[in-house]
């Protein structure tokens, strides 16, 4: 049983945060678990369950809370699909621009924005495809490219732009992105089982294949 330290979140809360992954197969010992937690001295760690729910006799023995179930939904790539249709890549953006894409996500506060400038760094992302009416930034994709899979890690659309088409435009801009490359097979894009917006959105635009499911609890020092 590996809980590995997560270097990113540890330093983005202030606390130390690590992560158990669980596949279907794996047997889940408590007693052993809690020993490492408090060995290592993690204030928060993530326990990642495939497929399927802890079950009840562990989450009887240790103070877990199911936080969220994510679903990664693909797509098959398709080379004739958005051909030559123009996109907008950016690794730079002047301070207006970060500005106009702050505002995007502000109603997620902190956590994204360090996501958006980890993103314009490349630090864990290719960089950042973006959509502009009236010369303003109203929509942000956030893209990854792992060998031959393009990742969707985020999508922002402004308040006031929602429902014009801003959202499928930047899918239709990352596809003809990754299939610049000609060496995507498929695409990848996680969302919570509660965004039930985004699945129906998704599933419009040709994600109909489930790639994998994940519980995720939080255990957490009792002092937090």
């Amino acid at each position: 049983m590996n809980i590995e330290k997560l270097n990113w979140d540890s330093d983005f809360f202030g606390l130390k945060v690590g992560r158990l992954i669980v596949s279907d197969s794996d047997v889940f010992d408590s007693l052993s678990f809690e020993k490492k937690v408090i060995s290592n001295d993690f204030d928060l760690v993530y326990v990642v369950s495939l497929k399927k729910m802890l079950d009840f006799d562990i989450l009887s023995a240790l103070p877990l809370s199911l936080m969220d179930v994510q679903i990664t939904m693909s797509k098959k790539s398709d080379k004739s699909e958005c051909v030559d249709y123009p996109y907008e890549f950016r690794t730079e953006l002047s301070e207006k621009e970060l500005e106009e894409c702050y505002s995007i996500l502000e109603k997620t506060k902190k956590l994204y924005r360090r996501w958006l400038d980890n993103a314009v760094s490349t630090n864990f992302a290719d960089g950042i495809i973006i959509a502009k009416k009236n010369n303003k930034i109203v929509g942000i994709h956030i893209v990854k490219t792992d060998s031959d899979i393009g990742h969707c890690s985020v999508i922002g659309v402004s308040e006031n732009e929602k429902g014009s088409g801003i959202g499928r435009d930047l899918w239709f801009q990352a596809l003809s992105y990754w299939n610049s490359m000609g060496t995507i097979k498929k695409y990848h894009v996680p969302f919570s089982i509660q965004n039930s917006e985004s699945f129906n959105f998704h599933l419009k635009i040709g994600f109909n294949k489930v790639e994998e499911v994940k519980y995720i609890y939080h255990y957490r020092k009792k002092t937090l």
